[in-house]
């Protein structure tokens, strides 16, 4: 049996979907337990227990009476930065709770293409996280982190909680939506940096081709599709996360290729696709015709406005094509006249 956790709300509910269906589809018997963090997503999980019988839903004020610590920090930091102090009070409290043996925490916009029971080597390990790996181009990220919070295991043993319990203290003491450089905090996610150390010979960092991929690191990969099957450097993909990956119109979204100077390869086009596809398929489900995102409020901008600004993003030509255009290369003078009369 495998255990995960992940959290979110009405406008990433068709993403939470889209993870537990590649869930249901390619990890071994599991149990996945979801932080619903409004009233519409955890209804949603109530109405529809037939259809998830591997879902146990938790409300978050479950959580916050057990601790009233991270309760408290709502008063301190915003929503987004609230959301990243819930990275280590949730899996801690799950372990303690359910006294489960493991735990393993996703993002919600993260979908399985193969299975993620290889990734769970813990006969050896207590921490298994993932590195952002960043493309050779944009290694000068690593100031905000050299691992990325999306996909990490714990084992419930005494090195597993430790670092659990110490981390919790950090963020719930820190956890700002900036980079702190003199004390060398960014978020939950910097405070991973020193772990490979810190927890040797008890850690393992998922240094590979297939789980992790994400914008920043698509450069070191050559992502091309088989029989449907997606692979990375020629071995099959576990995990993709979709970072930045928001959908403007019916026929536009933004990427993040452009700050980190992605190049283009065919088979990115196509797993983008297929995430679009599975994204449209529940938001109709849901009848959600326009998603609202908590950190990125250039979104609420006129479209031609946010376009310019990402630089790159996706236009659907079809349910089967997508294609990556750059409004960079629209020269300065013309781009910034159009800011003006749209501003």
């Amino acid at each position: 049996m495998l255990y995960f956790t992940t959290f979110f709300d009405k406008n990433y509910l068709s993403r939470g979907l889209v993870l537990i269906e590649s869930l249901q589809k390619h990890a071994s018997k599991f149990e996945l337990y979801v932080l619903c963090l409004d009233d519409f997503t955890i209804e949603y999980f109530n109405k529809n227990r037939q259809h998830y019988p591997e879902i146990i839903t938790l409300a978050l004020n479950d959580v916050e009476k057990q601790d009233q610590e991270l309760f408290a920090c709502k008063e301190n930091r915003s929503t987004i930065e609230y959301y990243f102090t819930l990275s280590p009070c949730l899996p801690l409290f799950l372990l303690k709770k359910y006294a489960i043996p493991h735990i393993c925490t996703l993002d919600a916009d993260i979908k399985f293409y193969a299975s993620p029971n290889t990734l769970f080597d813990l006969n050896k390990y207590s921490i298994i996280i993932t590195p952002h790996k960043f493309s050779q181009e944009i290694k000068y990220k690593e100031k905000s982190g050299k691992n990325n919070v999306s996909f990490q295991i714990f084992k419930n043993d005494q090195v597993g909680i430790s670092c659990l319990e110490l981390w919790r203290k950090q963020c719930i003491d820190w956890c700002k939506d900036k980079i702190d450089i003199e004390n060398d905090r960014f978020a939950d996610q910097k405070y991973l940096d020193n772990w490979e150390q810190k927890y040797a010979p008890n850690i393992k960092v998922l240094n590979d081709n297939v789980s992790g991929l994400a914008s920043w690191n698509l450069n070191n990969y050559a992502i091309t599709k088989k029989d449907n099957l997606f692979y990375s450097n020629g071995e099959r993909i576990i995990f993709y996360h979709f970072h930045h990956n928001k959908f403007l119109k019916k026929r536009w979204a933004t990427n993040g290729f452009k700050a980190n100077q992605v190049r283009n390869q065919e088979g990115i086009n196509e797993i983008y696709n297929d995430y679009w596809n599975n994204i449209i398929k529940f938001n109709q489900l849901l009848e959600i015709k326009k998603e609202v995102y908590i950190r990125t409020k250039s979104f609420s901008k006129k479209l031609l406005l946010v376009l310019l600004e990402e630089q790159t993003v996706f236009f659907r030509i079809s349910k089967n094509k997508i294609i990556s255009l750059d409004f960079s290369k629209i020269p300065f003078k013309v781009r910034n006249l159009i800011r003006k009369i749209y501003a």
